[in-house]
């Protein structure tokens, strides 16, 4: 392959245990993203993770994998050791290696060209909560890159400690000026049965999102009309944006039920702040016109969308239909159910007082 041929990809970057099972993950499962042209770094204190990575390419007899890049920070301070929950150990990790880091990632884009960086990490922990807005940060000043943070937030339950983590690393995100694309977990808990299966949906819905993307800039150009990965990024908008990545290899069962899949992989809810700009693409060997009207209606409807980029590729080497999108313009604060750790404690005693107390008063 020459140069020209691996220029112009995608830097994906992620921050702590979450982030890299998350791009392991996407690489294992979707082939379309191990070209040379994309670059994946994996950013951890952890040198388990970093050996679970390896063990599980060679389980899943991944093979050459020279562009899936891992690099430890902090062993000086944590030993190779996680950051546990406390995300100053993380930032310290990171900001002790920062210049080495930097140094590898301008290099890998001297030599790639990327065209565009997204970074990657679970709010909540130690080592990707913080790093993640000051990588983001980074990327966008050393590199000269557009970067869209993907974080995914805890489930409710998790408790005070995490949830407040993720808090933190929200602010600190939209303080470096950028605006994430949030998961959050907790949806999962609508569509699985277990915690396991819950976060094996999550991270396919991330997994196929990072894959249309790289889909984009490989076919962009073939699309009606052409697009180009980074004209997306003008549609950014505070605070944050949500994304779903509809799939079926049966077009009677999409045309049907194609809201439904909309639904079940849409990343988060939340309520627009005033307006919002959403990116749609339809993918098919032929997509029916009907069905992007249908589309596009519905995120005006829905979303209050003032600006839609909507385009549409279609292959003979595509299987199925697929519809990619990215909304942006929504609340934190909007953010349902609240990011708010579950008080137990409490709905116990609202149980009691409504089945106990309320009787025994009518009794009186």
């Amino acid at each position: 392959m020459t140069q020209e041929e691996k220029a112009g990809g995608i830097l994906y970057v992620s921050c702590g245990s979450g982030g890299e099972r998350i791009l392991a993950n996407a690489y294992i499962n979707f082939k379309n993203l191990r070209p040379a042209k994309n670059c994946f770094y994996a950013i951890n204190t952890s040198k388990k993770d970093h050996e679970r990575v390896t063990s599980l390419f060679k389980k899943e007899r991944v093979g050459q994998y020279k562009n899936f890049k891992m690099t430890l920070v902090g062993e000086e301070e944590l030993h190779g050791f996680g950051a546990g929950k406390d995300y100053t150990f993380g930032l310290k990790a990171y900001k002790s290696s920062r210049a080495e880091i930097l140094d590898d990632l301008e290099k890998l884009h001297k030599q790639y060209k990327f065209k565009i960086a997204f970074t990657v990490a679970t709010l909540g922990g130690g080592c990707g909560t913080m790093t993640l807005g000051e990588v983001s940060k980074d990327i966008r000043e050393h590199l000269g890159l557009r970067v869209t943070p993907v974080c995914s937030i805890p489930f409710r339950r998790e408790g005070e400690l995490l949830i407040g983590n993720a808090l933190t690393g929200l602010n600190h995100i939209s303080a470096m000026g950028l605006n994430p694309l949030i998961f959050d977990n907790e949806r999962m808990m609508m569509f699985s049965d277990s915690v396991k299966e819950g976060v094996e949906k999550a991270n396919t819905i991330i997994s196929r999102l990072l894959s249309s993307l790289v889909d984009l800039v490989e076919f962009g150009g073939f699309a009606t009309p052409p697009i180009d990965i980074v004209d997306i990024t003008r549609l950014i908008m505070p605070q944050c944006g949500l994304f779903s990545v509809a799939f079926s290899d049966n077009p009677k069962d999409f045309k049907k039920n194609w809201k439904n899949y909309l639904g079940f992989s849409k990343s988060v809810d939340s309520k627009p702040i005033e307006r919002t700009n959403a990116f749609v693409m339809f993918k098919a060997r032929a997509f029916p016109h009907s069905l992007t009207e249908e589309v596009l209606s519905y995120l005006r409807n829905n979303y209050k969308t003032k600006e839609i980029i909507p385009t549409t590729m279609e292959e003979d080497r595509f299987a199925g239909f697929t519809v990619l999108v990215i909304i942006w313009g929504l609340s934190i604060s909007e953010i349902h159910p609240r990011l708010k750790a579950k008080e137990f404690f409490k709905e116990k005693v609202s149980f009691w007082s409504k089945s106990i107390f309320k009787p025994l008063k009518k009794l009186r």
